[in-house]
Formats: structure tokens, C-alpha cells, sequence
């Protein structure tokens, strides 16, 4: 109901519509009368104001500029003003303000009753809004119904077609997916997008896209309304109901409503029931990768219950996180959301792969043929470096081990190869690195991780000694060797001046009896350091 459509009411037959006629159209909510001007403390867009002129009868030019500023700002749709009680004329100010803000200014008689305006505008009002909670409730029944027969998200979608007479789509925009009642809808080129004014009982958040339909033949232009389903997890679900062949209607709203709030519900309970499967797949992953299934049979029923069993090979690959700055809140869900999407890049990437995660880590499980080749460094990189350019790994570094290609029963060595790999990882690399286990070359012999004792028997003892008793001459010495014996760069990564680091080199060389030109000594030096950081990493992971 606009302007227009009350200036034909019985209670303003004959009455004069005196300025704003450029707001003829504005839609009208509402009615009130005007006892004060503090119009913003209840004032509502929509609302057509009833006045004797009381309240604004005291008012200065200025004053009324303020005013009227207030009833354009809140969108008051028109102002009826009742005439020879206070004044036999409107005054001049106030029709050059309701021009100005195109807000129509009605005029009317003493002999008019407020009583019969306020009621003549309340009653389709009222009537709409009656028409659209029975709609909402006659369709909440409909879905409950639904909800009994426990149907697919296709079969839901084909009620609400039938709810609202159009197509509709459901897009979860993390897994690129999209089902839909019409598939030929489901590829379109977006023009333009707009938000929609939301009308009283609608609570969630709408856009109107307009789009081409590249799937039709021909092509079609037309528009759709989107709504996203607020969803306790990270999927990202819209809602799209395809506005073909005509926009919908104020009641279809209250069936958008309900649907949005129905897949709410059918998408918790999915996932649920996904996490529960969740878990159960994990214990079993967790079971064949450490070795907890002794029979042959008992490891040829898991694979093909994880549907990876149709190919030879086999081949491990573990990711780890870390924050990239471990002093600052990144929020619980920020971690799980990361691992979430490698999981979904990599399956994308692969088909017969499965996963296990747990906190920080995402282990896949590669079954492959002879025809095809094992994952290397390079396939890895790519796959990471296509998701950092996608922002994902902002708060982030990676690890990344790969394991040699194994057969099925040696599938527990292979996640034992891709822990090795990890530990040299953490101890002896930076950020963002992929290693493959066969690339480790002489820590193989020392990555038992439960013969640290083991390791100590290849140090001499006069490095173990010396160590022990000059920590800090000891690291000075390390950093020497890697940075090439170079003292300006020693002393940089030690924060250092170097005619220190120049004094704690000849001190070590006196204390040692070290020669730095000989190549023997100095590898003994710099197998010794890397197998103390094995020793000192392994202790703090016991």
C-alpha cells in the first residue's frame, strides 16, 4: 500500500495533497500521531504521521529544517496535517521542506476523525501481515511433515519448488558443489548484486543477483535471490531461488524463511552423523597406520572398507601446522578450517586417497598403480603453493614428509618414515618445507626414536666433553662451521661483535686442539651438533 492508494480512501475523500507529490509511491507500514518532536526516539520507516500542527506550532524556521531532516532520515512516508483548530494554513516552510524530501503533505479538514484514517490504514496492514504468518505457520507444518520422512537434500529442494513455484539451488561454496532442481540453472555469470530490503518477519540476510543462465539454450538473463545458511560448522551453504519467470512475492519470503531454517536443522543433523563417521574412520586409519592389525586379512578388509585397495602401491603423506606467531589469538576454529580445506585440495587432486587428522596434522594415505608415479617434493609444492596463493596459509607454516612407496603390509613403515621425516623437519628446517624420507640421507641411520642412548656412541667423547663444559663455545663453534667459518655472518646469527665471536674461535681452538683446515675433524664437529639436536629434540618428545 502506497500514498497513492490511501488518498483513495472514504476517510480522505476530498481531501488535498498539498506538496511531496513526487513521493506518491512511498510504501506505508504504519500509522502514528504526532504528540511531540522527539520523532527519533519512535518514529519508523514507513509511517505516515497524523498532526493538528500542536506539536510544531512553537517551532522556529530552523527548528523545522531539523525536524523534517529527522522524517527524511527515518523514511516517514507522508504527513497529514488537520487544519483550522491551530492553523487555517499550512505555512509555507513546512511545504518547501516536504518537496524538498519528497515527503507528501496531506491536508485535512477539522470535521476529519484521526480514528478513521487509522483504522482505514491499519486494516490491510494488519490483513497482510495475518496472510503472511499463516503462510509462514501453514508452511513450518509442511516442513515438519518432511522432516519425518527423513528425505534427501534433493528431495527437499523439490518441496520447496513446489512451495514457491521456481527452481532453487543449493551451493556449498567450500566444496564447489551445487544441487539443484534444474541443472541447466547451475552455471551462470553474475552482472550485477543488489540488497534486498527485508519486510517485518524476515530475520535472515538476502541479495538479488542478476545473472545469465549459460546452461539454457539460448541463454537467458534473469535474476535470483540468495541467502546464506547460517551453519554451525565451516560449510558454506546459499540458498538460491531462481527468479524465472517473475520476481517472488512477499509471501514466498515466509517459505524462504522456513526452508533456510529447515536446512539449518537437516545440516546439523548430517553433520553429526559425518563426525561420528568422522571418528570411526580415523581409529581405523589410525589402527593400519601404526601397525595395530596384525592379520593380513584384517589389513585386506580395512583397505577395502576405506576403499583404497584397488592399486599396489601406497604411499604416506603428513602435514603439520604451526602458527606463525604463537603469541596471538587465531581464534580455535582457524586450525581445523586449514586442515579442512588441505583435506578437500588434496582429495580433489586424488582419487583413491584417504585421510587422518588430528589437531595439528593431516596424514593421507595414497594408493596408487605401477602405471603411475609416486608423489615427489615437486607435486607436493604445487598442490601447497596453489592454496597459499588462495590466502590460506596466513596464519600458518607447513611441514610436509613424504613417504617411499610401500606395498600394503608395509604401510605402518611408511607412517614411521613420515614421522622421522617430520622430527628432521622440526629440528633442522624453516618454514613452509616438503622432504621425502628418501632425501635424508645419513639421518636414516640415526632415526630410531627410541635409541637416543644409541646415538650418543657417535660422538667422541671429547666433543660430548667439551660441549658439556662450554655450551655457549660450543654453539659458537656450530654457527662458525655452517656459516662456512665465516666470522661477520657468525656473529650476525649470534647477535654477536666479531672480535668476540674472532676471541671464542681461538679460545676453542686452544681448549680443543681443533684444526679448522682439516675436513675429518670438522665433519666429526658437524655430525656431532646435528646428532645432539636429535638427542635434544628426542628428550622433548618423550
Amino acid at each position: 500500500m502506497n500514498i497513492k492508494d490511501i488518498l483513495k480512501m472514504p476517510s480522505l475523500y476530498g481531501t488535498k495533497l498539498i506538496a511531496g507529490k513526487n513521493g506518491i509511491l512511498n510504501e506505508i507500514h504504519g500509522v502514528n500521531v504526532l504528540e511531540a518532536t522527539d520523532i527519533a526516539n519512535w518514529g519508523r520507516s514507513g509511517e505516515v504521521i497524523l498532526t493538528s500542527f500542536f506539536a510544531l506550532q512553537n517551532l522556529s524556521d530552523s527548528e523545522l529544517d531539523v525536524f523534517f531532516e529527522k522524517l527524511h532520515n527515518i523514511g516517514i512516508s507522508a504527513v497529514i496535517i488537520k487544519i483550522d483548530r491551530l492553523v487555517t494554513q499550512i505555512p509555507t516552510k513546512i511545504i518547501e521542506l516536504c518537496d524538498n524530501y519528497l515527503i507528501p503533505l496531506i491536508q485535512i479538514s477539522k470535521d476529519v476523525k484521526y480514528e478513521s484514517i487509522i483504522l482505514e490504514i491499519l486494516g490491510p496492514i494488519i490483513n497482510k501481515n495475518m496472510n503472511l504468518l499463516n503462510k509462514y505457520y501453514e508452511v513450518h507444518s509442511e516442513l515438519t511433515s518432511l522432516a519425518m520422512k527423513m528425505p534427501s537434500m534433493n528431495k527437499i529442494l523439490c518441496e520447496f519448488k513446489k512451495m514457491i513455484l521456481r527452481d532453487v539451488s543449493l551451493i556449498n561454496s567450500a566444496k564447489g558443489t551445487e544441487i539443484s532442481t534444474n541443472p541447466e540453472l547451475c552455471d551462470v555469470t553474475v552482472i550485477d548484486t543488489s540488497e534486498v530490503s527485508t519486510e517485518k518477519y524476515v530475520h535472515f540476510k538476502y541479495e538479488r543477483k542478476k545473472v545469465v543462465y549459460n546452461g539454457t539454450n539460448p541463454k537467458i538473463a534473469g535474476e535470483q535471490i540468495r541467502v546464506r545458511i547460517p551453519h554451525l560448522v565451516y560449510d558454506d551453504y546459499e540458498l538460491v531461488i531462481h527468479e524465472l519467470p517473475d520476481k517472488i512475492s512477499s509471501e514466498d519470503f515466509m517459505v524462504i524463511e522456513n526452508a533456510v531454517k529447515f536446512l539449518q536443522m537437516e545440516l546439523l543433523k548430517n553433520y553429526i552423523i559425518s563426525q561420528n563417521l568422522f571418528q570411526q574412520k580415523n581409529n581405523i586409519i589410525g589402527d593400519l597406520l601404526n601397525d595395530r592389525l596384525y592379520a593380513e586379512k584384517d589389513i585386506d578388509e580395512v583397505l577395502e572398507s576405506l576403499n583404497i585397495n584397488r592399486h599396489k602401491h601406497y604411499q604416506v603423506i603428513l602435514i603439520k601446522l604451526y602458527q606463525r606467531d604463537e603469541k596471538r589469538n587465531v581464534g580455535k576454529n582457524l586450525m581445523p578450517q586449514t586442515l579442512r580445506q588441505i583435506r578437500i585440495k588434496f582429495k580433489s587432486s586424488f582419487k583413491d586417497i584417504i585421510f587422518l587428522e588430528k589437531l595439528d596434522i593431516v596424514v593421507f594415505i595414497l594408493n596408487f598403480s605401477d602405471n603411475q608415479n609416486s608423489l615427489n617434493a615437486d607435486s607436493i609444492e604445487k598442490i601447497m603453493n596453489s592454496l597459499v596463493e588462495n590466502g590460506l596459509f596466513k596464519e600458518f607454516y607447513y611441514y610436509v614428509s613424504i613417504s617411499s612407496k610401500v606395498e600394503k603390509l608395509d604401510i605402518p613403515k611408511a607412517n614411521r618414515e613420515v614421522l622421522d621425516t617430520l622430527k628432521v623437519l622440526m629440528l633442522f628446517y624453516n618454514s613452509n618445507k616438503i622432504l621425502p624420507y628418501e632425501e635424508l640421507g645419513i639421518y636414516k641411520l640415526f632415526l630410531d626414536s627410541n635409541s637416543l642412548d644409541d646415538l650418543r656412541k657417535f660422538i667422541s667423547p671429547r666433543i660430548a666433553n667439551f660441549r658439556h663444559k662450554y655450551p655457549l663455545l660450543f654453539e659458537t663453534l656450530k654457527t662458525f662451521l655452517d656459516t662456512n667459518q665465516n666470522y661477520i655472518l657468525t656473529s650476525e646469527k649470534l647477535f654477536l661483535h666479531p672480535k668476540t665471536v674472532r676471541y671464542r674461535i681461538d679460545k676453542i681452538k686452544n681448549l680443543l686442539d681443533i684444526d679448522f683446515m682439516n675436513p675429518e675433524e670438522l665433519l666429526q664437529i658437524q655430525i656431532a651438533s646435528r646428532l645432539f639436536k636429535l638427542i635434544d629434540g628426542g628428550k622433548i618428545n618423550e
